[in-house]
């Protein structure tokens, strides 16, 4: 598998798990611990393997932004957090930051 699409695995993982996190209210509900432990594993485990083929630094900057990015989409569309402009330029900053990070490492 790409390193690419194990990179894209270990985010949508990852987001799984924040998701989760979310759901177990403060860890007082007890079910999605496990849904916690499984999205965070899955999502280190080809992370790790990620690093076997890409720079540690650009791995982690798409990993990390790509998870931000998509976590605020969930957070908009699950529980109708809203989006202001300052969100907005939030994310956009982080994407344009791993696209600046992206064309040094070619």
């Amino acid at each position: 598998m790409s390193p690419y699409a194990l990179l894209g695995l270990s985010v949508i993982f990852e987001v799984f798990g924040d998701t989760c996190m979310k759901l177990s209210d403060g860890f007082r509900r007890k079910l999605p611990i496990i849904g916690i432990a499984v999205g965070y594993a899955v999502s280190f485990y080809a992370l790790s393997h990620v690093f076997a083929s890409l720079p540690l630094g650009l791995a982690y900057a798409i990993w990390t932004s790509a998870a931000v990015a998509l976590t605020a989409v969930v957070s908009r569309i699950v529980w109708k957090e809203k989006f202001n402009a300052k969100k907005v330029a939030g994310v956009v900053l982080v994407i344009v930051g791993v696209a600046c990070l992206r064309m040094g490492a070619m």
